[in-house]
């Protein structure tokens, strides 16, 4: 260990050979220092600090092993002055040649080692080459190489949209007369072969191979040498580090935070320090750090093959570091510190408030800058009270990135970035970052999330994905307040590599969310495939977006393709100044089925992609976005919604995930009226939802129509219940939310407006002085009361013996007891048996016998007693029946059960306005007692005893059947893939267990029972369920709306009715309604709801057949204890 304690330790500047301290500690205390040459006089010779040591050395407290460490004093470390450490080439270098043209005279000598950065696409980062220097010309242009290069180097100049863009390779010095190395342990060598396959950078990629993933190379401990700068107290002035010219090469230590090579450490104010003209190579842990210290200047400098990001800073307090004119080649991932450090950055920014400047990074794996702002600061750094993702911008100028394996720019955090006019708050602020130049990347720049975001002077060509992209930003519209890009120009395919353009490129990708302006910008080549200069939408899922994008300024070069859409309903692009479409404020989107035909045609510079063309709507049409969230019944959950009007229709999906939450969104224009339909859902009788409609500005308005098929009794549009106005809405007298029902045409039609009373409307606003507008919500319900008059009929006591003279449904006298205008009592002095569509009122007091056949009727009312007479067949069809306190029976109980055949028919009424009582129509509603027995067989269903073939008209059981079976409808399971392999046929015979069927089988069917060595046996066989019953009850139906039962309770006129329903011996027939699934509504074949616990199994479902069903076929909702 070597500890320099208040003294000073200097390397002569006298000796001619080369100077070397070997250490494994060096620790500076008491105000002394270590120097090599001055700022005065650099060191002229040769001099080099080499650590050594081990991973399994002893470590001092704050500063590890094999380390250089400053905790009160200065280090002056100054090689021989490089006035350019770092150019571009002048003049293509390719494969095989051994000359380089440079850009900038150097003053490099022979045995200088350099690198030469590759220029190919985000693939090639291999292609960086290292070579010794030969000889320099006398110019210093020219310089001769001892080996021929492998890969050909670009340096290219074009013109492309009347700009000059120069795309050269970096040539940087590695070698330098003052070096800090750490020796490298042969213990720990081992060659590693590369991959069978390259590394891929793509965020879901993976990897053939772990080590080796970058090629052939040399594994070790990757356990460098480290320098670190930290002094007791920060702002003290307690360090200083002037470095400059010095090469620091395996450094930096692989799986230990803190130990990198070159790292001011909680430093706090380092004005004067600085890192200049270095060269960073070959490191095992970061390059230079920043860590919790300000005003550091890091300039000139050359990183190269360094794990894990190169410059960077750490914390988040970091502030007024200046980092200028540096260059960083091949910055590689690591999986050796920390999850960041895998997807790594040439130069990594935690804290917007810094200088970068005129750097450049080249061939990553991963991303070139990276702003990645979180919240508040971390590390030892900690604290609530600062914000940094709400800093504001420093500066970002005139920097370039190239061959990326991602991005050049990535501006990422979780929070996102939102940069306020005070510290954690105030007023929201711009951010630029001007003058950059990205090529040969995934994509040249991308901000993900944030508030006044903007890219300006931005030169992206060659990038595969897009050349720049905002993902989900916000701000008002224009240069001072919108997120956006301006002053630009994005080249799809150029000189570089006539490739690049894709199917997929993108220009400029617009935001998902917000709006969003793009001014000034140029594109060219924009002409293969499905490459579009613009989209939108930015990773958004499957029919997301309806936000718009403003632009003018617009130039297109050999670019066609201007817009690519998605879907319907995307982005809604505004042309300010006619650049786009040649007319100014038109508005171009997806085309769609309600555009205005007069007023929108569909052109093909708009429709890149063929399944999705886009339009263009001229004229004073406004576009909005309309959210529909919060839909009940929650069975329109999955349906679509379907807008349409006089030129056409949309559909839009129902999604889980919207922006905004789960439902629909699609797009509207102002002044229209548009009807808005569920998908098959004309059945609902109730219905509500929420709309969002966003971007309405003074005087915009629109109309929704809704048709349905009964009139409700309540309507509402906003908060509170409101009355119909007498004609449709009108602009200038009614305000938001204000509807007409139209009785006749069963039309509901409301207005959405932007205030509640209209006024003077925005003028024409172009750009920087366009209005983002606000959002108005409706929320819409239609309710049709349980009851007619939405008040209840009074209960009626339940009947409890069977009276010995009954009244029976032959017997015209019967009728005369049944209230007066209801079927059968049409008035005081008429009755006589119901006519066909009579609505059947049964009183408390009735005990009514069906004991003849019956017309059709509308809705039954039980309030007493119907029982099926056990002596003939029935066929009883209605409506609706709705028991309340009453019963109908059919059978006893399980013991004497009903031994004729009973078909109870639910069927729509002629007139579906009519009034259904909020059961909607086909159901039997049991708030009282439902008894239906039938006759059951020993078994309803068995086991196939053989395996069935296909085409055989005859199957085997693995037991006798019952001989009820005969002439009965059976089911034969599937024992496939497939469910439509079931199988109903008629038992036209029965043979012991083998039955006959009325027609052979399509499918085969399993019958086999195989066994294992240990005696175990498996059966694996399908079975054969009985469906007939001689009780049915069935629906009527063609479009999978079933009938239903539902059994739950009433409270009515202060008295609680709970229903219960035997059933046994039961077939339901085309039961159950499609599409109902709320619990509060379960249209299924039989739902039991909110009865709590049954007792003395007052309720049950026994040996029933459900035979095609079109919802859930016994639901039990809060209801406990079924048998």
């Amino acid at each position: 260990m070597l500890l320099i304690q208040g003294g000073h330790m200097v390397f002569d500047v006298e000796i001619v050979e080369e100077l070397v301290l070997r250490a494994e500690y060096i620790l500076i205390v008491g105000g002394g220092s270590l120097s090599i040459g001055s700022e005065d006089q650099p060191f002229p010779g040769e001099a080099v600090i080499e650590l050594h040591s081990n991973t399994h050395s002893t470590e001092l407290p704050l500063y590890g092993a094999k380390v250089l460490a400053v905790r009160d004093g200065t280090l002056d470390l100054h090689g021989r002055h490089v006035p350019i450490t770092w150019t571009h080439l002048a003049h293509t270098a390719s494969l095989g040649d051994t000359n380089l043209t440079l850009s900038l005279p150097v003053t490099l000598r022979q045995g200088d080692q350099v690198v030469i950065a590759t220029t190919e696409n985000r693939f090639y980062m291999k292609e960086n080459e290292v070579r010794t220097i030969a000889s320099v010309s006398e110019d210093g242009l020219e310089v001769t190489l001892t080996e021929a290069l492998e890969h050909t180097h670009l340096s290219v100049t074009q013109t492309l949209g009347g700009h000059t863009v120069e795309t050269r390779a970096e040539v940087g010095l590695l070698t330098h007369n003052v070096k800090i190395q750490g020796n490298v342990g042969t213990d720990f060598s081992v060659a590693i072969e590369g991959c069978d396959t390259a590394f891929r950078p793509d965020q879901h990629a993976t990897q053939s191979c772990f080590n080796g993933r970058h090629g052939d190379e040399i594994g070790g401990d990757q356990f460098g040498a480290t320098v670190i700068l930290s002094g007791k107290f920060p702002d003290l002035d307690l360090v200083m580090g002037r470095i400059e010219y010095v090469e620091v090469t395996k450094a930096g230590q692989a799986f230990q935070l803190g130990r990198y090579p070159l790292h001011f450490h909680l430093a706090g104010d380092m004005g004067g320090s600085y890192i200049r003209g270095c060269s960073i190579h070959h490191t095992y842990n970061r390059a230079v750090t920043m860590h919790a210290t300000n005003n550091l200047l890091v300039e000139h400098n050359v990183a190269y093959n360094n794990m894990g990001h190169a410059i960077f800073t750490e914390d988040g307090v970091e502030q007024n570091n200046v980092v200028q004119y540096n260059l960083a080649v091949y910055t590689r991932t690591s999986s050796s510190l920390l999850n960041v450090d895998v997807t790594r950055s040439s130069f990594w920014v935690v804290n917007p408030n810094n200088i970068f400047r005129y750097n450049a990074a080249a061939s990553g794996t991963h991303f070139g800058y990276w702003y990645r702002l979180d919240h508040h600061p971390s590390g030892p750094s900690t604290t609530n009270i600062y914000c940094q993702n709400t800093e504001q911008m420093g500066l970002f100028f005139n920097n370039t990135a190239h061959s990326m394996g991602r991005y050049g720019l990535w501006v990422f955090s979780n929070p996102g970035y939102h940069p306020k006019s005070d510290i954690c708050g105030g007023r929201d602020v711009v951010a630029k970052w001007e003058s950059f130049t990205a090529w040969h990347c995934e994509r040249g720049a991308e901000a993900v999330s944030g508030t006044k975001l903007q890219f300006h002077n931005f030169v992206m060509l060659d990038n595969q994905q897009a050349g720049m992209e905002m993902v989900s930003v916000k701000g008002g519209f224009g240069q001072d307040d919108s997120p956006g890009i301006f002053n630009s120009l994005v080249v799809c395919h150029s000189a570089l590599n006539s490739s690049a353009c894709t199917s997929g490129t993108s220009g400029i990708v617009a935001p998902k969310t917000q709006i969003f302006s793009i001014s000034n910008v140029t594109f060219v080549n924009f002409d293969e495939g499905g490459s579009a200069a613009l989209s939108g939408c930015s990773q958004c899922r499957n029919y997301q977006g309806g936000y718009r994008a403003q632009v003018k300024g617009l130039a297109f070069e050999n670019s066609p393709n201007k817009i690519r859409f998605q879907w319907e309903h995307e982005t809604i692009w505004i042309d300010a100044d006619g650049s786009l479409t040649g007319e100014p404020e038109a508005n171009v989107v997806p085309t769609m089925g309600i555009l205005p035909t007069d007023s929108c045609t569909q052109e093909a510079a708009f429709s890149v992609t063929k399944n999705v063309p886009g339009s263009v709507c001229r004229g004073a049409m406004k576009f909005l976005r309309v959210a529909v969230t919060n839909p009940s019944p929650s069975s329109l959950l999955g349906k679509d919604l379907v807008v349409s009007n006089d030129f056409g229709a949309t559909h839009i999906p129902y999604l889980m995930f919207r922006i905004g939450g789960a439902g629909w969104m699609g797009l509207v224009y102002t002044g229209a009226t548009f009807d808005f339909n569920f998908e098959n859902a004309n059945q609902f009788v109730n219905m509500s939802y929420k709309t969002n409609t966003k971007f309405m500005t003074r005087n915009d308005y629109y109309f929704v129509k809704h048709t349905l098929t009964q009139t409700p009794d309540r309507i509402e549009t906003t908060k509170g219940e409101r009355q119909s106005l007498e004609s449709l809405p009108d602009l200038t007298t009614n305000i938001h939310g204000d509807f007409y029902w139209d009785t006749d045409s069963k039309e509901l039609t409301y207005m959405v407006s932007h205030s509640k009373k209209t006024t003077k409307r925005h003028g024409n606003m172009v750009f920087d002085d366009r209005v983002p507008g606000q959002s108005r919500q409706i929320s819409f319900s239609v309710y049709k009361c349980q009851h007619k008059g939405c008040s209840a009929p009074d209960p009626r006591p339940v009947p409890t013996t069977h009276p010995d003279a009954p009244f029976r449904w032959s017997d015209v006298e019967t009728w005369k007891h049944m209230p007066v205008s209801t079927g059968g009592h049409p008035t005081e002095a008429e009755y006589s048996l119901p006519v066909e569509g009579d609505e059947i009122v049964i009183p408390e007091s009735m005990w009514l016998v069906v004991d003849t056949a019956t017309l059709k009727l509308g809705r039954v009312f039980v309030y007493g007693t119907i029982e099926f007479d056990d002596t003939m067949d029935h066929r009883f069809e209605a409506t609706i029946i709705y028991i309340q306190g009453g019963s109908l029976m059919a059978g006893y109980s399980s013991d004497t059960p009903f031994t004729h055949s009973l078909i109870i028919r639910l069927m729509d009424p002629e007139d579906v306005d009519a009034y259904s009582m909020n059961l909607g129509w086909k159901t039997i509603g049991v708030f009282g007692y439902l008894r239906l027995h039938g006759q059951v067989c020993r078994r309803s269903w068995h086991k196939l005893g053989a395996t069935v073939e296909v085409g055989t008209g005859h199957i085997t059981l693995a037991e006798d059947p019952d001989a009820s079976w005969l002439n009965k409808e059976v089911g034969v399971t599937t024992t496939g893939k497939e469910a439509t392999e079931s199988e109903v046929r008629r038992v036209v015979a029965i043979n012991g267990a083998t039955l006959t069927l009325d027609s052979a089988l399509k499918f085969q069917h399993l019958g086999e029972i195989h066994t294992l060595s240990d005696g175990t046996s498996i059966t694996l066989a399908g079975e054969v369920g009985l469906l007939s019953r001689n009780i049915v009850v069935e629906g009527i139906t063609e479009n999978s709306n079933g009938g239903r039962i539902l059994v739950s309770t009433v409270f009515q006129n202060g008295k609680h009715y709970v229903g219960s329903a035997q059933v046994d011996g039961v077939e339901f027939r085309n039961m159950g309604q499609e599409g109902f699934t709320d619990i509060t509504d379960p249209r299924y074949s039989i739902a039991f709801l909110g009865l709590d616990a049954i007792g003395d199994h007052s309720s049950y479902v026994k040996r029933s057949s459900f035979n095609v069903n079109y919802n859930v076929a016994v639901g039990l909702i809060k209801t406990l204890n079924m048998a």
